[in-house]
């Protein structure tokens, strides 16, 4: 009996909570880095069921109220009540969804002890490992290319190169950070530094090399420094012998060029530049995707992103200034009070978000809020468990029904996905551009236009249906709404262009002369509207790949000459 005592008092549950943690952030880069909205709803139960695990052993919760825990909880609170002023009302309750796992994603990672969190990312180099070698293989093979590869660059689970040399630029490091130098080290080393490079991320190798010479400064292990050099070298080496036999440059050939003056660095410039006005004037944002659906109104290039590719200003352009601000107090404060691995894998991450969308993927924020040092103060043992499983109850109603409508939406079911939630303004997109019937058309951008009343797909729609109709002033005045987001689309004002002209045919026809000459007004008013444009494009806007070709084709120009 007295051993059976003791053999339970060995039992450490502090312990058995650690590694499905661990498990979890390696995994959960394979799930396209937890991207998608219904991938991050599929986490959020997950953790959901890992608390209730916990609570189950423990028999409570542990909660810290740090400015950790108020930062990732405030990120989709803020989405979610971003509803009342969003771009789109319907759409900002998906970024409120996404967001949801961080909160949780806290709220695990305090459920271990202090002393041990530090192994909390001890697999992601594994995982890194596992990665370049399995989408290296999988690329090979025709029907899965376009999954792993993108333009010829690796691009691993999350299906972007750039995300995907960060997460194994954070492998190296927490590599780097722990144990001895030895033949395993060294092989997982050289598999994470190939995926660098065949990733074709600059940005991911220039702060590669960073790394490297920081920590041959920092460490005093020669045959680590050695090594680590050694390895790059031996890379380099046989990536120029294979260029020069096979000329085949592929991912390889972005190395070669500039990164500075490169069509990307420069487009990222412009981004910017057009999306600081618009940060200024919306403290509280524009909600989820609200840039997406705007870029047009004020943008000074050719260029349609979903994200800005800077995480900060994607912060503020989303849910605005006071989030984003306590976002980067909490990670400043991790910064400040980390060791040197978290402090390194922090200013890594945020450096490279500085020109890229990383936190988007969410494996990339559970490595950022595995490290930040999560507080101990202010510590509750909550064991009101009716509370707590009414809130996962809550929070996993939630998840289940965004979850289900997302996916539907990524599985093409968009009359389900429009039916199962009214509110998927990207669902009645996808319906409205595969709609035949003007009654149809016109319905649906009715519904597009009560959550975005600016949607320019809509606005056009309901041009297209008053043309049908015969109603060329409401189509004015829907193409006009229309042509403020599609201004470097020269389509667009051909389109307009000719709707006008078949107007002005019928009027004067008709002898209804006022019409024909609202008509003949508008058409002669085009080539101003592009000069327009044009005088409030951006030097930088010639310099990147997609450059502004907004002049009219001869036969317009005829037209308009014989209407003087």
């Amino acid at each position: 009996m007295s051993k059976k005592i003791i053999r339970n008092s060995n039992k450490n549950p502090e312990k058995s909570v650690l590694k499905p943690l661990k498990i979890f952030i390696a995994a959960s880069p394979f799930l396209i880095g937890v991207y998608y909205e219904w991938i991050s709803c599929l986490a959020s139960m997950f953790l959901l069921g890992y608390l209730l695990y916990c609570l189950k052993i423990r028999g409570k919760i542990r909660v810290s109220w740090s400015i950790s825990l108020f930062a990732a909880a405030l990120i989709p609170v803020a989405y979610g009540i971003s509803a009342f002023w969003a771009v789109d009302s319907g759409m900002t309750l998906f970024g409120m969804a996404k967001f949801l796992p961080l909160p949780l994603f806290v709220l695990a990672v305090q459920q271990t002890k202090k002393e041990e969190r530090g192994a909390l990312t001890d697999y992601v180099p594994v995982s890194g490992s596992i990665m370049v070698i399995l989408s290296w293989i999988l690329g090979l093979i025709p029907v899965l290319k376009t999954y792993f590869r993108v333009n010829g660059r690796l691009a691993g689970f999350f299906q972007y190169p750039n995300t995907f040399a960060l997460y194994l630029l954070v492998g190296i490091i927490i590599l780097l950070s722990k144990g001895r130098w030895n033949k395993v080290k060294a092989l997982n080393l050289l598999i994470l530094f190939t995926g660098i490079l065949l990733t074709g991320s600059r940005t991911g190798f220039i702060l590669l090399a960073a790394t490297i010479l920081w920590f041959c400064f920092l460490i005093r292990e020669k045959k680590a420094c050695l090594g680590m050099l050694g390895i790059l070298a031996l890379l380099m080496a046989m990536t120029g012998i294979y260029v020069l036999i096979s000329g085949n440059t592929g991912a390889i050939g972005r190395y070669l060029t500039a990164p500075f003056s490169s069509s990307t660095f420069l487009g990222r410039i412009l981004y910017y530049k057009d999306a600081l006005p618009v940060i200024l004037r919306h403290p509280f944002g524009l909600g989820y995707m609200g840039y997406y659906f705007t870029q047009g109104a004020f943008q000074t290039g050719v260029y349609s992103v979903v994200n800005i590719h800077n995480e900060l200003l994607q912060f503020l352009l989303d849910i605005g200034w006071i989030p984003t601000g306590i976002l980067a107090w909490a990670l400043i404060k991790g910064i400040i009070s980390g060791k040197t691995k978290e402090r390194l894998i922090i200013i890594v991450i945020l450096l490279h978000s500085m020109l890229d969308f990383n936190l988007q993927f969410l494996s990339i924020f559970f490595i950022l809020f595995s490290v930040i040092g999560i507080s101990e103060k202010n510590v509750k043992e909550n064991a009101k468990k009716g509370v707590l499983v009414a809130g996962m109850v809550l929070i996993s109603g939630v998840s289940l029904y965004f979850g289900l409508d997302s996916a539907l939406y990524y599985l093409k079911q968009y009359s389900a996905s429009a039916a199962l939630y009214p509110g998927n303004t990207n669902a009645w997109m996808r319906l409205l551009g595969n709609a035949e019937e003007v009654e149809e058309m016109d319905e649906i951008a009715e519904k597009i236009l009560v959550l975005n009343p600016d949607n320019p797909l809509a606005n056009n729609a309901k041009a297209r249906v008053s043309y049908a109709n015969g109603d060329f002033g409401n189509m004015i005045k829907y193409k006009e709404l229309s042509l403020r987001y599609y201004r470097y689309d020269l389509e667009e004002y051909l389109d307009y262009f000719n709707m006008l002209y078949v107007g002005y045919q019928l009027y004067t026809e008709n002898n209804d002369l006022n019409s024909a000459e609202v008509c003949r007004e508008r058409m002669i008013e085009i080539p101003d509207m592009l000069q327009n444009v044009l005088d409030k494009t951006d030097p930088l806007a010639y310099r990147i790949q997609d450059k502004p070709e907004l002049e009219l084709p001869e036969e317009y120009e005829q037209i308009l000459r014989s209407m003087k």
